[in-house]
């Protein structure tokens, strides 16, 4: 396992690799920074009241927020569901709705509470969608109980409870992109260092390996050229005196 000694070793050593990398990587995130697209989004949030019939019973005294149901979490859940089908954003669509919206339960809601949102990268186009959206929930919550012919008296309505906010940027996603590509960048540039370590190495090793071979090539040629020449040279002769 490499040491971070080992690495900035490697880093700076094969810095003619990492350097151009490192260069382009900053040019394309802060391309990416001004050419992505900043959204916004504005949220709201409305509750279900019970029927008039309902409010009226004692002890609630004609006050809906006295008598809050099951029911109504339920006809929540199901006026959001309807809400998020096509046939509603093509509806939305053609009433001037521009970019994304969503519906859904409040998070940790203690009750039939709906959160209403839409994101698009027009400030004003998104405040308009979201006064759009508001208009139109209210709309399904009495045409669902219309098509059942819930008496006027039973109806379920519906009140706003946070108004339309002001669009706030929403930089996560942008930042995200713009920190994938520097690390994606990085990241090439670290791996480039070492593959040109390696890749250097092996020719190194390569290299050495062929000079000891011709080294021990001309050694073994020299010992063999030594090796005839004493083969080649005369031998004394030794007289031996002739008997008797």
């Amino acid at each position: 396992m490499l040491d971070m000694r080992e690495v900035l070793r490697v880093i700076r050593k094969r810095w003619y690799v990492t350097l151009p990398i490192v260069l382009v990587t900053v040019c394309l995130s802060v391309v990416a920074n001004a050419v992505l697209p900043t959204t916004y989004q504005s949220e709201s949030s409305i509750s279900l009241l019970n029927s008039p019939d309902v409010s009226a019973l004692p002890p609630n005294n004609g006050n809906p927020f006295l008598s809050f149901s099951q029911a109504l979490t339920v006809t929540a859940d199901f006026l959001g569901r309807r809400l998020a089908s096509d046939e509603s954003a093509k509806a939305l669509a053609k009433r001037g709705l521009t970019g994304t919206y969503g519906v859904k339960l409040a998070d940790n809601a203690m009750g039939p509470f709906l959160t209403l949102t839409v994101t698009g990268n027009d400030p004003a186009q998104v405040r308009k969608s979201i006064d759009i959206l508001n208009a139109f929930t209210a709309e399904q919550l009495k045409a669902m109980q219309s098509e059942q012919q819930a008496p006027a008296g039973s109806q379920i309505a519906s009140t706003v409870i946070v108004p339309p906010q002001a669009p706030q940027a929403q930089t996560k996603t942008k930042l995200q992109s713009v920190a994938l590509i520097a690390m994606g960048g990085l990241a090439i540039a670290f791996l480039s260092a070492f593959l040109a370590e390696n890749l250097l190495g092996i020719r190194r090793r390569a290299w050495f390996g062929r000079k000891k071979a011709r080294k021990a090539e001309h050694a073994e040629q020299a010992e063999q050229a030594e090796q005839a020449g004493q083969a080649g040279d005369p031998q004394a002769q030794t007289s031996v005196p002739a008997g008797r």
